[in-house]
């Protein structure tokens, strides 16, 4: 099986409940049409073209770079850009288009969720029947809420979590993270971050290469030479909260698998398995009635220095979990970092798509002798379409 072939394959559209009014008001709000365009980068690339302040453009989800998206932004009110910057050039990938105004600017509790509509390719015919059976577990009982892998980009060079770092105060440990090159990074960031990390302490090597926030760190570094915390202040606050946030996420789906796998213990669950980079998920091939109308309405924590667990078999997953990381929840509670706060939250178990259908079945055109399938469906807001794509692949051969 084989996802995001093309980027017509992965369609996502944002359903909003965001009040846009026509009268002028403090934040202009605009439709963005992308594709292959890491949401970061092209939120750089709108505040350079027009001297926008990076913190003066919102959105409320990070959006898929190897798909065609349509989501909403947000861009504080100045004269005349309402016309400038809906007019990129066409091979920028993108395209903006003003909706009108909106009294503050936009976050995630102004977006409902997300429609789907999604084209798996290069699918035997052997796993066909298998697929189609793990598409009917889908849309009866849903899929086990996990964080997916894209939530874990500051972590996916393999080093670990800079967000856990900053947590413990290693404030050096999470900067050097940061830097950490990837394969996932375009060729000049990948050159830049091997700099850094090659001659790490001699900061102006690397400054002729460096740009971006790479730059202001770098050049930070090199009139303080070890204030890593001041240097760590450098970077977008939006990403640093992203970093924090994906280690507790990290921390939610192994309390997740954990929970899971506790219940099959106790009521004979069958599950599939399938590896992601984290670890594996866990996925039920069905549920009892009973334990389903449970799973449906249970929360489990996304775990926060004021976490407050009322059930004791969850609270013991929990501490598990902090221990085998070496961490407790007093830690996860972020210090002597300006504007940052971050607090444990209940995400629901279990992740039940709306209106999940298998839209066509056909030949593929691209793989020779290979099917392809064709999905819709909605995800409220925090659900990951790739975690629904993994359970229609566990399982099989």
């Amino acid at each position: 099986m084989k996802i995001k072939v093309a980027a017509e394959d992965f369609l996502v559209r944002e359903e909003s409940v965001l009040e846009i009014s026509s009268e002028p008001q403090s934040q202009m709000i605009f439709r963005l049409l992308k594709r292959h365009w890491d949401t970061f980068d092209l939120l750089d690339l709108l505040a350079r073209r027009h001297n926008i302040r990076k913190q003066d453009i919102s959105i409320a989800g990070i959006k898929d770079r190897h798909g065609r998206t349509e989501q909403l932004v947000s861009i504080r009110y100045r004269q005349g850009l309402d016309a400038s910057i809906a007019d990129p050039a066409p091979e920028d990938n993108f395209t903006l288009t003003f909706l009108g105004y909106a009294a503050t600017p936009i976050t995630a509790k102004d977006i409902r969720g997300n429609h789907f509509t999604i084209t798996i390719r290069d699918i035997a015919s052997r796993d066909l029947k298998r697929c189609l059976a793990n598409a009917e577990i889908v849309r009866r009982w849903g899929v086990p809420n996990y964080y997916d892998e894209q939530r874990f980009g500051s972590a996916r060079h393999g080093k670990g979590f800079m967000g856990k770092e900053i947590f413990r105060g290693k404030r050096e440990k999470a900067l050097r993270l940061y830097f950490e090159p990837s394969k996932f990074d375009n060729p000049k960031t990948r050159v830049l971050k091997s700099c850094v990390v090659e001659n790490w302490g001699n900061w102006r090597r690397c400054l002729e290469e460096a740009f971006g926030e790479y730059r202001r760190i770098l050049e930070y570094l090199s009139l303080h030479k070890q204030a890593f915390h001041k240097a760590l202040s450098q970077i977008d606050r939006r990403f640093l909260v992203l970093v924090l946030n994906a280690y507790q996420s990290f921390l939610f789906n192994q309390i997740l698998s954990e929970y899971l796998a506790d219940l099959q213990g106790k009521q004979g669950l069958i599950f599939d398995r399938h590896p992601y980079s984290r670890g594996q998920f866990l996925f039920y091939r069905n549920l009892p009635e009973p334990l389903f109308e449970e799973l449906r309405s249970k929360h489990l924590p996304v775990p926060g220095w004021d976490s407050r667990i009322g059930d004791p078999a969850v609270a013991e997953i929990m501490t598990r979990v902090l221990e085998r990381e070496e961490i407790e929840l007093r830690d996860l509670k972020v210090r002597q970092m300006s504007r940052i706060y971050i607090s444990g939250v209940q995400r629901p178990a279990i992740l039940l798509p709306e209106s999940f259908s298998v839209e066509s079945i056909a030949g593929d055109e691209l793989y020779k002798d290979k099917k392809k399938m064709t999905l819709k469906f909605f995800l409220p807001r925090g659900g990951y379409a790739t975690v629904i794509l993994k359970r229609l692949e566990a399982g099989l051969e």
